[in-house]
């Protein structure tokens, strides 16, 4: 029963992310005046939703991958030179029907003659008739408009820099949150450091490096622990013989420690043990827990976080790394709960990463995605001239597909593997 609090907790945390993501286009949209048809957070069929008086439905839907910021006109694909033709002559009969009512009224008071009265007044209606005939039937136009009161303006009419604001907003809320998040995680539990656990002692009986157990490493050769991409990777990185810094922390005073890589014969358990590193052994403790902190390490933080995810995204596309170390939705939410179980604090590192994920995800250039559309759009920027609308369509809804199918994949491997 807890593990499935944890389940209902990922899923909640999930769909947070995707609520901040949306409400990144639906803000940027708003203060640009574009014109929201629908918000949704999910896929699927209708759990809620609720229409405001301006015409923008808000709606909860049953799947919960993902969700959309829909616009008027977005997915208009144009129209064919058929329909132009019609809508011609649709606009021709309505001038020429009101070019008849004039007539009519004109030559009222002129002309007493009633069968050519009667005669104009049937030909406008049989005009009417064929205008009428080509609509559906219960076919209810809803024309949306904007805040001075004119007919609003379709998404692919706004001007390309504005589309492209919006478009990037919810990648820039997604960010903006991995920061915010970031700094609570900090202010709440710190960051990870690496503390002294024990010191070993060479043949003569002296330490191999002058720290002592309970010192807490603060920075090697300068560069802060927080912002350190992996401390156990630098340390392996240093070649044997070299001379490192260890700024470390010995019951508040702070002090500086230079070391030496090199050869270690020392005893284990009672049992002879040789390897090449400083000399010590240590544990990760968290610490740093303060307001100050968390202020000064938030954004460096996240922008690690960031460059990270964009890192294994190249590796993945290079072969460097499986595709069964990618998770979907499915096995994303499995592992979130996990790691959640085990501890409370992974809850709030979760945070950051996800909203750093979806960011970095969502400025992809991949069909469907915000990159693509924004590719699209610069296209069009510099060209003067749309791709067109019907490609586009076709491109993102293949796209889509890959993507779907791409997670699915990644979900089956995961649980089967």
């Amino acid at each position: 029963m807890e593990y499935f609090g944890y389940i209902v907790l990922s899923l909640v945390i999930l769909l947070l992310m995707v609520l901040i993501h949306e409400l990144g286009h639906y803000t940027a949209a708003k203060i640009l005046g574009f014109t929201v048809e629908e918000f949704s957070i999910g896929f699927g069929p209708k759990i809620f939703s609720r229409r405001r008086k301006n015409g923008e439905l808000f709606s909860l839907r049953m799947l919960p991958l993902g969700g959309y910021c829909a616009f008027l006109g977005e997915t208009d694909d144009g129209e064919d030179d058929e329909e132009k033709e019609n809508g011609n002559t649709a606009i021709s009969a309505d001038r020429d029907i009101a070019k008849t009512d004039n007539a009519s009224k004109n030559t009222e008071s002129k002309d007493d003659d009633l069968l050519s009265y009667v005669m104009r007044e049937r030909e406008a209606e049989n005009k009417i008739s064929t205008q009428t005939t080509n609509q559906k039937p219960n076919e209810e136009k809803v024309v949306r408009l904007d805040k001075n009161g004119n007919p609003a303006k379709m998404f692919t009419e706004q001007k390309p820099w504005k589309r492209i604001i919006v478009l990037l907003g919810g990648v820039v809320f997604n960010f903006l949150s991995a920061i915010v998040f970031s700094l609570i995680y900090i202010w709440s539990v710190g960051y990870a450091a690496p503390v002294i656990d024990d010191v070993y002692i060479d043949p003569d009986g002296n330490p191999y490096v002058e720290m002592q157990k309970g010192d807490i490493v603060l920075a090697v050769d300068g560069i802060d622990i927080s912002v350190m991409d992996s401390y156990s990777d630098l340390a392996s990185g240093i070649a044997e013989g070299q001379s490192v810094t260890f700024t470390v922390d010995r019951n508040g005073e702070i002090l500086n420690i230079t070391a030496k890589k090199q050869s270690i014969a020392t005893v284990v358990d009672g049992k002879p043990t040789s390897y090449v590193g400083f000399g010590y052994v240590s544990r990760t403790a968290f610490i740093g827990n303060t307001a100050g902190n968390a202020f000064k390490f938030c954004v460096p933080y996240t922008f690690k976080l960031s460059w990270s995810i964009l890192g294994s995204f190249g590796q993945l596309i290079t072969g460097k790394v499986p595709i069964t170390s990618v998770s979907g939705p499915i096995s994303s939410v499995k592992l979130m709960a996990d790691v959640s179980i085990a501890d409370w604090r992974n809850i709030l590192i979760l945070l950051p990463l996800l909203a750093s994920n979806l960011a970095m995800f969502n400025i992809l250039p991949f069909p469907a995605l915000d990159g693509a559309q924004i590719v699209f759009t610069v296209i069009e920027w510099i060209r003067k001239k749309p791709i067109n609308r019907k490609v586009q369509g076709i491109v993102n809804f293949v796209g889509l597909a890959v993507l779907l199918l791409f997670v699915l994949i990644v979900d089956i491997l995961s649980f089967a593997l």
